[in-house]
């Protein structure tokens, strides 16, 4: 099944003339995704009710101007609101930081961009996920011990959520501590390890932090929130946990996907352990990015409006 109607390239961008003001959904394979379905509702609520998306697919190998390109193509054109970034996060903050007529606090220590807006005759870039994360956690509080499995862009937004007061951070615009939280990252990536440490240097909570390399089992301590950070059962097939690593009863199991196998979930579940998918994740990502364009705060009740406006199918 094709979506070529939900979808748009950067010339596309640059002329966009309606009908409505133009999101822009920026990732690998946009069109199936189901925040097509959800977007009128989701710009309803937002009294935005003239938003249309389009998705921009573009590859991994993506060379550098073609960010570049599309940031300038957001800024020349006034009917285009902003866009919601969902891969490239950080190729797009390497290739087109000095282009961003200003950047927040978690872009600047995460060195990736979320969310561009549209604002007088530039883009402003923000990395909403901390507070998408921080946001979801406020209904369901962390325990102290949480392990995360992924040190990309997803495990890191949750360690910034676990040790920063976001908001506050945001204030600021400088890190400001917050939490209680012992956070241990495991991944197979010695790079991706690496990156993490940096942006909990940046961020100054390094003493929360503990990394190791995934494929080594990792003692899991009880009551323990456990994380899928990486796309592992919905884009791959798998589970991030070892072989032989066993999650204690008392334990949580969080994967931040919501489809696909979810063999991380599947594997908790028949040990006997709480599972918990990531659609609140979801919701709560999209309510970030959008709520940042569409010039509002991400208030509670205004998450839980967006939920019930496009509620689970």
């Amino acid at each position: 099944m094709t979506h070529d109607d939900r979808l748009i390239d950067v010339g596309g961008v640059r002329r966009w003339a309606g009908p409505g003001e133009l999101v822009v959904f920026v990732g690998v394979a946009t069109g199936g995704s189901r925040s097509h379905d959800a977007f009128p509702a989701w710009a309803a609520t937002l009294s935005r009710p003239d938003w249309t998306l389009r998705g921009l697919d573009l590859p991994p190998t993506t060379p550098a101007p073609a960010y570049v390109e599309l940031v300038e193509a957001i800024a020349a054109n006034p009917r285009v609101a902003g866009a919601v970034v969902t891969s490239h996060k950080l190729r797009l903050h390497r290739a087109a930081t000095g282009r961003f007529r200003r950047t927040d606090a978690l872009t600047t220590l995460m060195h990736e961009v979320n969310t561009l807006v549209r604002a007088g005759d530039g883009v402003d870039a923000h990395a909403r996920d901390p507070l998408a994360l921080a946001a979801v956690l406020r209904d369901r509080p962390a325990p102290g011990d949480v392990v995360v499995y992924g040190a990309g862009g997803a495990g890191t937004a949750l360690l910034l959520a676990l040790t920063l007061d976001v908001e506050a951070t945001l204030a600021a615009g400088a890190p400001v501590r917050g939490g209680r939280h012992r956070v241990t990252v495991l991944d197979t990536d010695e790079a991706a390890l690496a990156a993490l440490r940096t942006t909990a240097e940046r961020c100054g909570v390094t003493d929360r932090l503990t990394l190791l390399d995934a494929r080594t089992p990792a003692p899991i301590p009880p009551r323990a929130l456990v994380v899928n950070a990486t796309g592992l059962g919905k884009d791959r097939p798998g589970s991030p946990l070892p072989p032989g690593a066993v999650l204690p009863a008392t334990a949580t199991a969080w994967d931040f996907n919501y489809r696909g196998d979810l063999t991380f979930l599947a594997d908790a579940r028949a040990s006997g352990v709480a599972a918990v998918d990531g659609w609140d994740y979801f919701v709560a990502g999209w309510g970030a990015a959008l709520t940042a364009i569409a010039g509002r705060p991400l208030t509670a009740g205004l998450l839980a409006e967006l939920g019930e406006a496009y509620g689970r199918k």
